[in-house]
């Protein structure tokens, strides 16, 4: 059996507000030739910069990074500095702005993941600090030999974090397209459901949808080459935290996550904002999976006749946060 692990970001091209940083040029590419391509979903890259006085210490050293990843993700980091194109020596790097340019190794079989960070700034007689929090859903592709009639097999599961598995149907749904052509799917020779089936061998571009159908998030696995009598179990680990509604209320119908901060915004009666809304759980328990974050929660009575806020809700990822 082979294993293949990819981590991506999910935002080709980020405006962080923090310092006004932009991340650029994502690319995953797995050793093995596959491309990971995402769209809408929730990963996110966190960078701030911090100056401080240059010590004796420091001299020579203007740069240091702190990077930091959120669940099972990364094996190794490194950054490098460019200027006008060029890579710049950070020893002794001149004041300015420059584009780090960082490159993750994966924690499984062979892979990378880069992208830019732009507008890094070094000033005289001062050291930056560069910190870089990256949250990342994760691809685990085990692959393995077997009887299948000729045909290639494959199989999508979707897990919360690593070993709690999702337990909305639709997540994971699988459709495959020829390389490079998008017009048009490609039938499955045999299929058992919307995440199982049987393919020609061949090399396909795999679509995997996850979120709902208001706010779709797709997961593009291109140049996957896929063997005769081969089986490829292809498992999403979203590395998000849970949310469930634990209380005792049996007219709690529905609960909606927001931004932090907008209970307060409302000053009055509590009401839905659809257009701030992250996500929202009407079904399976009421419980969700969800990005780590902190959040207000609106809960919903009955049809929405009344709703009340849960305020500074923190959800990690790997955990599970109650409602009461």
């Amino acid at each position: 059996m082979k294993k293949f692990f990819v981590l991506f970001n999910l935002l080709a091209v980020m405006t962080l507000a923090l310092q006004a940083q932009k991340v650029t040029n994502r690319t995953c590419r797995l050793d093995n030739g596959i491309v990971i391509k995402t769209e809408q979903t929730w990963g996110q890259v966190w960078v701030d910069q911090q100056f401080a006085a240059m010590t004796a210490a420091d001299q020579g050293n203007p740069v240091a990074v702190s990077v930091r990843t959120l669940g099972s993700l990364t094996a190794s980091s490194a950054f490098r500095l460019h200027s006008a194109g060029k890579e710049v020596s950070l020893k002794g790097a001149k004041p300015g702005a420059y584009t780090m340019k960082m490159t993750y190794k994966l924690s499984g079989k062979p892979g990378t993941l880069s992208f830019d960070i732009d507008d890094i700034v070094i000033k005289p007689q001062t050291k930056t600090t560069v910190s870089v929090t990256l949250y990342d859903y994760q691809i685990m592709i085990d692959e393995k030999q077997g009887s299948q009639n000729g045909l290639s097999h494959y199989d999508s599961k979707v897990e919360r974090y690593k070993g709690n598995p999702e337990s909305n149907p639709d997540f994971g749904a699988i459709t495959l397209y020829a390389k490079g052509n998008r017009e048009k799917p490609v039938a499955p020779a045999e299929a058992t459901g919307k995440k199982t089936g049987k393919v020609k061998p061949g090399t396909y571009d795999i679509l995997i949808m996850l979120g709902t159908q208001d706010k779709p998030q797709r997961v593009w696995l291109e140049n996957f080459a896929m063997k005769p009598d081969f089986s490829y179990i292809i498992t999403t680990n979203l590395n998000a935290g849970v949310v469930t509604y634990a209380g005792v209320n049996k007219d709690i119908k529905t609960f909606h996550l927001y931004p932090a901060g907008t209970a307060d915004r409302q000053q009055g009666k509590a009401v839905p904002e659809r257009n701030l809304e992250i996500l929202r759980c009407e079904s399976q328990g009421l419980t969700s999976s969800c990005p780590p974050g902190t959040y207000d929660v609106l809960l919903s009575l009955g049809s929405g006749a009344k709703y009340e806020w849960r305020k500074g809700i923190v959800v990690q990822t790997g955990t599970r946060v109650q409602l009461k």
